[in-house]
């Protein structure tokens, strides 16, 4: 009798897919993964390919084959019958330790990687319990299949000189081999179930990394000939050290270049490069906020359009994607990083290297053998510093990635005495970057003590263009409100979270153009607009925070070098209380601003950092998440557990869809009326939504917000959201007449 892997509905079985065919295409695909990373582990990924669905050759699962083919109305559900455990338990019991992360991968080849022991209460969602039960007989599986081949564990750079590393480098090698395999299975699934897709997949190639090299040389040697500027001056020289630089072998680079200097181009320049002469597969540049993703994504789709299409070129993946930019290409794309240049978060890129469920994981086995640029790499969150730093590390030494460390002040994550889990071996791409900050100077940046809004605002009236930047939505929001009442709304424009992202684009739209013109233009914002916004403002004023946000504040005045200097003043608000990390950061800032002349230089932001990052040893893994993967007893490690302590973002409150603009309206219809709320949808809507404490949230449920929508809350009360402000909580329940009609 045949065995079957899949079945098509309305289709004989003659048409069905068989297993024995279903097994050698995931191998062949599992294995060409794998042995990108080294080749000793192609024979893995063959194992794993042949061995996944060993549970599918049980009587029992051909059965239900058959029920779901020859029935329409068949009760899946109830029928349904598991099959990834065979395949691990065969290779748990034949193969010793190697056979043991076999296992992790094919239990968890539909269900997500497991921890090894449950301690969430379920006894059954831990591998070992699991793989200690009987499932039904693999008996018609061919004997040659069971058969067990030699594998060597492959001879690749273990940290033996470290206790716990070489046991999170063997927990990373399962991680890899499981996205290899869950990557594989859905692809040779989608070839057989979807073929048009999978067509569709590979319709519109790519361009070579050589072509994207040359193509990119090309845009640059153009927007560099346009200028003779300063600033573009030095512009050059970062490009032509980035060029130069890129011949060295693959590791852990720097890239410390002041904002403006030109860093993201360059840095994309000397990855394509280092690619090309390395043999490396695709670029991954890693960024901390979704607005720099889309600043970004726009900058460099502009220097390949003339090689292709530039949507599948550039892969955007994040969040607040908006489906309309999509290609089919594109959207696949997104699934597994299939592409050359990949632009993405801090939070997808980290949180999917220590995910456990399979759609998160599909990509992993793709940052592999690649370039991965981390821009504003002193971002990286205090709690997860630990994990953040071992996983680009293990990336480098172990599997091949290349990672360049971006900073606009200088690499606050690199070991020295007092830091003793920073990274080694960081080679620097510019060879004196406090020299390339004097040369960058455009601003003038003083302390000017505590303030009242009324005094910050009395020096600010008299100026044609600035921006102000506070800490708190709340702050921002009474600013600009007395501002907007001393001198009117012509001009005057108001940034924070409290409004959604369409919203934000569009403001930061008329910014540019009224910059632009030279028309009067007056910026309250929160501390969101310093994440990359390229905006040039002759006068920043900065409310006392770390001084990397005060950097970052800086870098959006006298952008461009059009200005002899540029004025930035920092002061401390007579009556805001900061809290958490806000606080702590500004307190580290008020600390070390009396021992420096100039508040940025890089002995100034060394002193910052120390206190930052150097002297918080008790909060490097506060989420203890490397606990989970550096177990020296027989490998028992505790995925699951590590996906869920590693979270980047704090989820502490929800989120509510404002129907903001005329596309907001449109959404709203589409969603009342959809039957079905499909992907698609819900990726338009992220576009539009606004996140509120989770108490503030219900108490707004009723008569603010509509909850009748599963999964999307929906303003109701369009009277609490400000055309200028956003969300304001302190119109909750005031309702104008026409925000009560919400359609048929």
């Amino acid at each position: 009798m045949p065995h079957y892997a899949h079945t098509l509905e309305g289709r004989p079985e003659t048409d069905w897919e068989l297993l024995s065919d279903h097994e050698q295409n995931v191998a062949t695909l599992c294995s060409e993964f794998l042995s990108r990373i080294h080749p000793d582990l192609a024979p893995w990924g063959e194992l794993l390919g042949r061995w996944h669905d060993l549970g599918k050759y049980s009587n029992e699962f051909q059965e239900y084959l058959q029920k779901v083919g020859n029935d329409a109305c068949c009760d899946i559900q109830a029928t349904r019958t598991p099959h990834a455990f065979a395949g691990a338990q065969h290779a748990a019991k034949m193969r010793g330790r190697i056979g043991q992360l076999l296992a992790y991968c094919i239990a968890g080849h539909h269900a997500g990687l497991h921890d090894w022991v449950s301690i969430s209460g379920d006894a059954r969602s831990g591998l070992a319990e699991r793989l200690g039960e009987t499932f039904p007989s693999t008996v018609g599986a061919p004997a040659a299949l069971l058969a067990p081949p030699e594998l060597i564990l492959p001879a690749l750079p273990w940290d033996t000189n470290h206790s716990f590393r070489p046991y999170f480098q063997i927990s990373m090698l399962a991680r890899l081999c499981f996205s290899a395999l869950c990557d594989a299975d859905f692809l040779a699934t989608e070839s057989f179930m979807s073929p048009d897709q999978s067509d569709a997949r590979r319709s519109s190639l790519s361009p070579t990394i050589d072509k994207m090299a040359f193509a990119l040389d090309e845009h640059l040697d153009q927007l560099q000939s346009d200028s003779a500027s300063t600033v573009n001056a030095v512009r050059r020289d970062v490009l032509e050290s980035c060029r130069s630089k890129a011949s060295l072998s693959p590791g852990l680079f720097s890239l410390n270049v002041p904002t403006g200097g030109g860093k993201t181009l360059s840095s994309l320049a000397f990855a394509l490069h280092h690619a090309r002469l390395h043999n490396l597969d695709r670029i991954i540049y890693a960024i901390p906020f979704t607005t720099i993703v889309e600043q970004t994504v726009d900058t460099f789709r502009a220097a390949f359009k003339d090689v292709g299409d530039a949507k599948s070129i550039v892969l955007e993946h994040h969040s607040n994607l908006d489906p309309k930019e999509e290609s089919v290409q594109s959207r696949l794309a997104s699934e597994n990083w299939d592409a050359p240049l990949i632009v993405t978060t801090n939070v997808q890129f980290f949180e999917s290297l220590f995910a456990n469920r399979t759609s998160r994981c599909r990509k992993v086995h793709r940052i592999a053998h690649s370039v991965i640029i981390l821009d504003e790499a002193q971002t990286i969150p205090v709690h997860l510093l630990e994990p953040c730093l071992e996983v680009l590390r293990e990336l480098c030494r172990v599997f091949g990635s290349t990672v360049v460390l971006c900073t606009a002040t200088q690499p606050a994550i690199e070991a020295r005495e007092d830091f003793p889990i920073g990274l080694e071996d960081v080679r620097p791409i510019i060879d004196d970057p406090a020299e390339l900050s004097r040369r960058m100077k455009r601003v003038d940046v003083q302390t000017i003590g505590m303030k009242t809004d009324d005094h910050v605002l009395d020096e600010l009236t008299g100026e044609h263009q600035f921006l102000l930047i506070v800490n708190t939505r709340p702050h921002a929001s009474r600013l600009f409100t007395n501002l907007r009442d001393r001198c009117g709304g012509k001009g005057l424009f108001h940034l924070s979270t409290f409004m959604c992202a369409a919203h934000r684009a569009s403001v930061i739209k008329k910014v540019r153009a009224r910059l632009d013109s030279g028309r009067p233009c007056r910026v309250v914002s929160t501390q969101l607009i310093e994440a990359g916004v390229d905006i040039d403002f002759p006068v920043v004023y900065r409310s006392m925070a770390g001084l990397d946000s005060i950097a970052q504040a800086a870098g959006r005045c006298n952008r461009n070098g059009k200005l002899p200097i540029g004025k930035v003043r920092v002061f401390e608000p007579h009556d805001i209380k900061l809290h958490g990390l806000l606080k702590a950061t500004a307190n580290i800032a008020k600390e070390v601003i009396p021992d420096h002349v100039d508040i940025l230089s890089i002995d100034a932001v060394e002193d910052y950092f120390r206190g930052y990052y150097w002297q918080q040893s008790a909060y490097r893994d506060k989420a203890e998440v490397m606990p989970c993967l550096n177990s020296s007893v027989k490998l028992h490690f505790q995925f699951r557990t590590a996906a869920e302590r590693f979270r980047m973002i704090d989820e502490t409150g929800r989120s509510v869809f404002v129907p903001w603009g005329e596309r907001g309206n449109r959404l709203e219809e589409r969603i009342r009326r959809a039957k079905v709320i499909d992907q698609n949808l819900r990726r338009s809507v992220q576009r539009y939504l606004v996140p509120i404490y989770e108490n503030v949230f219900n108490s707004l449920i009723g008569s603010d917000i509509d909850i009748s929508v599963e999964g999307i809350p929906i303003l109701l009360n369009r009277t609490l959201y400000d055309e200028q402000l956003g969300i304001c909580l302190d119109r909750a329940g005031q309702h104008d007449i026409g925000s009560l009609i919400v359609g048929d």
